[in-house]
């Protein structure tokens, strides 16, 4: 599919290059011309070659205009061209940049597992454990003191005397 779409842009290029250089061919065909008609005018009659170059100047100033106007569209289409193409290579570098940074952090991700270190979510999921027993705590310390102060005969430990060995 990529080789169909570079074809066409290929065969849009030269196409243009091709009328571009028919346009290059008529002007070098119109100098010619004129260089011709001076030549003959000179060996001819020199009233003929003051007129030929008033004639000249006359289509000249007419068509320097045209001229401009062609160059100033050929250079907005070069333009238009470029930006275009620009934009395509910053696509692609971009793409390239983020491709290149998933692999890493994956690969970093690999390495710090294999080396036991704990990922954000493991540390998130403990953070939960411990608030839950904290929490537990806490209502385990409330409710001995709502008990009346008794203490649970569970909870005495190291009041009893241990049998020496």
């Amino acid at each position: 599919m990529a080789r169909k779409k570079s074809a066409r842009k290929g065969t849009a290029r030269k196409a243009q290059t091709a009328g571009q250089t028919q346009k290059l061919d008529s002007m070098n065909q119109i100098w010619l011309a004129g260089l011709g008609a001076v030549a003959k005018a000179q060996r001819g009659a020199p009233q003929l070659l003051q007129d030929l170059i008033a004639e000249g100047s006359r289509v000249q100033a007419k068509t320097r205009g045209a001229a401009e106007k062609a160059m100033r569209g050929v250079m907005k289409d070069v333009r238009s061209t470029i930006n275009a193409r620009l934009g395509e290579v910053r696509g692609q570098a971009t793409d390239a940049m983020e491709g290149l940074e998933k692999i890493f952090q994956t690969r970093v991700h690999r390495a710090l597992t294999q080396i036991g270190v704990p990922s954000a979510d493991d540390i998130a999921a403990l953070s939960e454990r411990v608030d839950a027993l904290s929490s537990n705590v806490e209502k385990l310390v409330h409710t001995r003191k709502a008990g009346n102060g008794r203490r649970h005969p569970a909870a005495r430990g190291s009041a009893t005397p241990t049998p020496a060995s």
